[in-house]
Parts: structure tokens; sequence; C-alpha cells
């Protein structure tokens, strides 16, 4: 019989040291470790809470500019050691202590922040240079040139289009930088969203230059399910990270939000407006960005708008609700127009640029290298895109483990409310996105848990289609 608990793991190493080299390990005065990783962050951060009765931060002269190496490996079976690339051994610096308490006589209890080092320099180092190529190939060699990351620290780094660009960097920190190429970078014209690129970190990993189709494509192989294991005497003989293991169960979870459809719509989730006028040509180009249309490019998530789309009835009726042997008095109600259609929900006004590096005298001439230019509507589906993100939410609680990371897809079995009408939900394939993550240790128990905070960004089925209570009988008259 396995005497392994769900979210067990090992510690291989809490230490800290000092500029001056003096090095503590620091597990048994840990009462709790917590690490973040999230795909809209380029550095994994945390913080660890400490019941110091050495006086520490004296003693060691803490000054905001130590490190703090931290190695934890889950538990995978009996005499089982996980994958090298299963495991979280990183070093961070430590840039801030709060919460500091006397804990008692001779005793305080504080907390200490940290993050990765190189998070300094993206955010103090600046950049005034020319780059060209394109934008995965400059936003590299700023990386390894100016914030110190190795090339062996790129777990995934995707190419983009177009090869011919020039960039004049106008004094900018590097993380400023890496938020504009991250934002105007686009994998092609087939991509499922245009300029749909993140850059991050993962804790058992390095770095990420990653779009979402490839994160739409790289599904977590168990499932997590809701079901309690406790009372299955043959979850005890199942690996703890395998399928039905005790570390594929869902604690807890709840939607902070299901849909906001008046942010969504003010925010250009549905649709939008770019004007963009062209100072060379003397003209001014209208890009729309609709929904439906973006939708049907690709596979997406699971491939139908999280809304009602396309041409619909102008008046809606309450004559049309469930039968029923007393219906209240019928109202109509007038109705706007489709959402996918109302561009004039959001207008951005921009600039292109035309022979901006060359000194060509006939604007069709071929462009040795390109500036910045908008010709597609990649930046509303980008803004879109990242509303599309936030409407609807799910966060889960599972027992910690270190093989997860964001941009992964995640499937969560999750039941029906016993008390539900109508038949199991056709719209909802239980496919999420991971796009927050973080791992919260309970250093003296050796045991800890994760809260995922995933997304959907399409259903399976379009709405319309489905019929949940097409089979109800009506509800009878009392």
């Amino acid at each position: 019989m396995s005497n392994l608990k769900a979210g067990e793991f090992s510690v291989e190493a809490l230490a800290i040291v000092n500029q001056e080299g003096d090095s503590i390990d620091v597990t048994d005065l840990t009462l709790g470790v917590e690490l973040f990783e999230s795909i809209y962050n380029k550095f994994c951060t945390g913080n660890i809470t400490l019941l110091d009765g050495l006086n520490l931060l004296t003693n060691y002269r803490f000054t905001g500019q130590e490190y703090i190496r931290v190695s934890i490996k889950q538990k995978e079976g009996l005499n089982q050691e996980p994958e090298k690339k299963f495991t979280i051994d990183k070093t961070f610096r430590i840039y801030k202590v709060s919460d500091v308490k006397r804990a008692r006589e001779g005793t305080q209890a504080y907390k200490l922040s940290f993050c990765d080092p190189r998070m300094f320099f993206v955010r103090r180092k600046r950049m005034s240079k020319v780059m060209r190529g394109s934008y995965d190939r400059m936003l590299q060699n700023a990386l390894i040139e100016e914030a110190n990351l190795k090339p062996s620290e790129f777990d995934w780094f995707e190419e983009t289009e177009p090869k011919n660009l020039q960039f004049i960097c106008p004094n900018w920190t590097v993380g400023s930088f890496v938020d504009y190429v991250v934002a105007e970078s686009n994998i092609g014209e087939d991509a499922e969203w245009k300029n749909g690129m993140f850059f991050f970190q993962t804790l058992n990993g390095g770095f990420r230059f990653s779009s979402i189709d490839t994160m739409f494509s790289r599904e977590f192989p168990i499932e997590f399910s809701y079901k309690p294991r406790s009372g299955d005497l043959g979850t005890e003989d199942i690996d703890l990270n395998a399928a039905g293991g005790l570390n594929s169960m869902i604690k807890s979870y709840y939607k902070p939000q299901q849909f906001d459809t008046l942010r969504g719509t003010v925010g250009g989730a549905y649709a939008s407006l770019q004007k963009t006028y062209d100072p060379i040509k003397k003209q001014e180009l209208d890009f729309v960005y609709d929904l439906e249309e973006t939708m049907k490019r690709g596979k997406h998530l699971s491939g139908f708008p999280l809304i009602r789309t396309g041409d619909y009835e102008k008046t809606l009726t309450t004559e049309n609700m469930i039968e029923r042997t007393k219906s209240p008095s019928v109202t109509e109600i007038d109705i706007d127009l489709s959402p996918n259609k109302e561009y004039e929900s959001l207008v951005i006004y921009d600039n292109t640029t035309t022979h901006q590096f060359d000194n060509e005298t006939t604007v069709s001439s071929p462009e040795s290298f390109s500036g910045l230019k908008y010709v597609d509507n990649a930046k509303l589906e980008r803004r879109a895109l990242l509303e599309i993100l936030q409407q609807h939410k799910i966060i889960v609680t599972i027992p910690m483990r270190t093989d997860l990371t964001v941009g992964n897809v995640i499937k969560l079995l999750i039941p029906q409310p016993e008390s539900g009408v109508g038949k199991d939900d056709e719209v909802n394939d239980n496919r999420y996105l991971i796009t927050d993550l973080s791992i919260i240790m309970n250093i003296t128990e050796k045991e800890g848990e994760m809260n995922l905070e995933c997304v959907k960004e399409s259903f399976a089925k379009q709405i319309s289609e489905a019929k949940p209570l097409e089979e109800i009988e009506p509800a009878r008259e009392i």
C-alpha cells in the first residue's frame, strides 16, 4: 500500500546567498513558498515566508540584493524520480522584505519576495540602436545581448513574418521593446489570431516566444476530474501523476466570470474598426475586425464563438419562452445588430509607413526594409484576443505537481449541477487554456497545491444550434 499523499513533493534546495558569498539553508525556517507564472508576464516570481530565530535580516545583512535557489521535485511514486524537465530548479533574486512580525520572544516572521534576476536588466537597461530582420530575430538578439539570457534558455521561439523589417529603438528599456515586439509580431496570414504572440517564462523550463496557435495545440495528456479519490481504493495503486491518480483530482473550482458582454463590446472583443492614414499615398484605409470571420480561420481552442453571431431577428418576444400552462403577458424587446457587426463599438486611428528606409522615387517599388505597416486588421485582432481571454474564466485548485505550465490546454471534467435541468452542456467541451498558475507549498508538511486560472477562447458548438431543453417536459401547474 502506498503512503504517498496528493500534492507531495521533495525539497532539494532552499538556500539564500548574500553579496559577500555567505549562504544558508533556510528549509527548516520556511513555513511556505509561493511561485507564479503567467503568459502575460515575462518572468516567474514568488515569495517565501520564514519563521526566523537566527535574525537573518541583520546577521546576513539583507539589502534586497540576495539570491535564493528554489529546487523542488514532485513525487512520482515509490522510489521513482521525476524527469529533470518536470523539476523546478531556479535561482531568483530577492527584492523585497515585507510583513515583518514578532512571532514570539527571539523569533520573527516575514515574507521575502523574489523574481528572476533578469527582470532588473529588462526594466533598467535601455536600447538605442537600429535592428533589422524578423521580429523574432530582433527579440532574441536583444534578450541575449541586453538582458543576459542564454540561447539554451529558450524552450520555444517561433519564427515570425515578414523577414525584412527595420526598427529604430528610441532609447526604450528592454522590457518596453519586448512588449512592442510581442504586440506587433505575426506568424503569418493563416494564424488563428493575427498578432497572437506571447513571451513568458515557465517554472520548470525556460522562456517561450509562442503564438496562441501553438498553445492551443499543446494539450496536457492527463484529464483532471472533480471525482473524489478518498473513497477509491484503486487509487493507491495508480501513479500519483497518472490519469486517475491523486494528483489528477480537482479539489475545488469557481468561475470569477463567465461573460461580460458590455466590457467585450467596448473593448473590441466582437467587432472593431481601424482607420489608417498613409501620408505618402495620401489615403485613409479602413480595416474591420469581425469575430465570426476570425473564428472561421483555423481550429482555435474549440472552434465557435463564445457569443451568438450572424444575422438574427431584430425583435424578441416572451412568447418564445418554455411553454407553461399559465404564461405572463407578452412583451417585445428591440435588440441591436449582431455584436460582430457593430464595428464602431471600438474605433482606433493609426498611421502607416511606406518606403521609410530607402530613397525610391516610386511608391510601387519594392522595399528593401519595411517599417511599421498596418495593411490588415492584425492590431484589432490582438486587442480582441486579449479581451476574449478575459471573458470566460475558471480557477481550479489541484494537488501540486511540477509538470504543468501555462500556455497548455487542459481538460477539466466538472459535472453539471445535480439540480440542473436539461441535457449535458453541448457547447463546452471542458477544454481550457492555462493562462496563470500559482504553486503554494507547505514546506513543513511537504504538501502543496496549484491554482490554475484557465480560459475558454471558443465553444465546441454554435450556441444557436445547442438544444439543452429540447427533451424537457413542460412544467406542471401547481
